[in-house]
C-alpha cells in the first residue's frame, strides 16, 4: 500500500476526513497513478510528441513548448486536473465560498462547490481544441496545446 494511501486511511481513522472525503483522495491519487493506454509508447524526446491538437477523442496531456533561442518542453498529464479539481472537495465551505466570490470579482465564474465529474471529463474534452501560439519578439516560439 502506498504511503499516501496509508495517510489518507489514517486519516479517516482519526476522523479527520470524513469517509465522502478519503474516498475522493483515493479517486484523486488513482487518477494521477494512471498509466498511459496499453499500448501506446510514452514519448522519449520533444520530436517524438504530438504536432498539434488532437482531432478526437480525450486528450491525455498538455505540452508547453518553446523554440527559438530558448528551448523548452513541458509535459503535463491532464490527470493531475481531475485529481486537483477532486480535491476541492476537502476545502472548507466557508474558505470556498470566499474563493468562489473572490473569482466571481476577478470575472471568473466557476462554482466548486457545484462541480461533478462529468463536468471535469467535459473540460477535459474541451481542452482537446485549446491551442495557443505566440511568437515573442526576442525570437522564442511558445506553443501550448492539448493532446
Amino acid at each position: 500500500m502506498s504511503e499516501e494511501r496509508t495517510r489518507i486511511l489514517g486519516m479517516l481513522a482519526e476522523g479527520k476526513i470524513t469517509a465522502t472525503e478519503a474516498e475522493t483522495l483515493l479517486d484523486a491519487l488513482a487518477s494521477a497513478a494512471e498509466a498511459p493506454v496499453a499500448g501506446t509508447p510514452a514519448p522519449t524526446s520533444a520530436s517524438d510528441w504530438p504536432t498539434g491538437p488532437s482531432a478526437s477523442g480525450t486528450p491525455k496531456f498538455m505540452y508547453v513548448k518553446v523554440t527559438g533561442k530558448d528551448q523548452v518542453d513541458v509535459k503535463v498529464p491532464l490527470a493531475l486536473l481531475r485529481a486537483g479539481l477532486k480535491l476541492t472537495s476537502l476545502i472548507p465551505p466557508q474558505a470556498m465560498d470566499q474563493i468562489n466570490e473572490s473569482m466571481g470579482e476577478a470575472g471568473m465564474s466557476i462554482d466548486f462547490n457545484n462541480l461533478k465529474p462529468e463536468d471535469i471529463e467535459e473540460i477535459i474534452t474541451s481542452l482537446r481544441e485549446m491551442e495557443v501560439n505566440v511568437q515573442a519578439s526576442d525570437g522564442n516560439n511558445v506553443r501550448v496545446f492539448c493532446a
